[in-house]
């Protein structure tokens, strides 16, 4: 190999050792760039283009991972916020209820499962003997009766509601007085019967609780008075419809009364 080629390779070699160094290590010793002339300026700047591509894709590397971490808070926080959301609209409600219905309340409990069909007739509860859950409570929402706890296991309970053709509520008319027993009908209605009334009914007039039976607290909403039938001339009870004041099929949560 003659003299001229081994120099060659030997400055090759120095201006590899150079663009390594330069990549990986950063500053280059002065005495090795002194013996390396052009091969050295050439590999230099690959080594500087090369090391700043590694810190270019570290950078988005770890720009991508703090996206990502950033993502997930926001997500939880959103998540918190929808939690206390539902906490603060709960504690709303049973303040709505102690103040216009009864200061009796006991507990809130999610509605879990219904009967088929349009009248939800009985409620399932994911709340049970095991929360303080009483069979015989009253439960309502800020807009009406719901109807009554009648099973309660450890973890769940059932409630039958005013739409179930077996339920049975005192009623009386707000601002007309009177008195009469509300029934579940077919079709998601409720029929108030054997009414004695003080003052003619009239459609629209609002039909709450009484004291009749002693189950409910009074004046708790049932719902509106929606078609007042023909007497019958031999009876001094009168009947009408009620459109109830709950949809059942919206409700997802209910309040529990102590027992009266």
């Amino acid at each position: 190999m003659s003299s001229l080629l081994r120099a060659w390779y030997t400055l090759l070699a120095l201006g590899l050792l150079t663009f390594v160094i330069t990549a990986f290590v950063g500053r280059v010793p002065t005495d090795l760039t002194a013996s390396v002339a052009l091969p050295h300026d050439l590999l230099y700047r690959s080594g500087l283009n090369v090391r700043d591509t590694l810190r270019s894709l570290t950078d988005r590397t770890s720009l991508r991972n703090e996206v990502t971490a950033l993502r997930r808070q926001a997500a939880e926080l959103q998540q918190r916020n929808r939690d206390l959301e539902l906490e603060l609209q709960r504690l709303r409600e049973v303040l709505s209820v102690r103040q216009e219905q009864s200061p009796g309340v006991v507990t809130t409990a999610p509605i879990i499962g219904g009967s088929s069909g349009p009248a939800f007739a009985r409620l399932s509860l994911g709340k049970g003997r095991l929360d303080g859950v009483l069979v015989n409570m009253p439960v309502t929402v800020p807009e009406g009766l719901v109807g009554i706890v009648t099973d309660v296991s450890a973890h769940n309970a059932v409630v039958r509601t005013v739409l179930d053709p077996q339920s049975r509520v005192g009623v009386t008319v707000r601002g007309r007085g009177g008195q009469g027993i509300a029934v579940g009908e077919v079709g998601g209605r409720i029929r108030v019967t054997d009414f004695i009334a003080e003052k003619p009914v009239e459609v629209g007039d609002r039909v709450e609780t009484s004291s009749y039976g002693g189950l409910f607290p009074n004046g708790v909403l049932v719902g509106t008075v929606e078609q007042v039938l023909p007497p019958n001339p031999n009876e001094l009870r009168r009947s009408f419809i009620v459109r109830p004041a709950v949809d059942m099929s919206t409700t997802s949560e209910v309040v529990l009364l102590a027992p009266q």
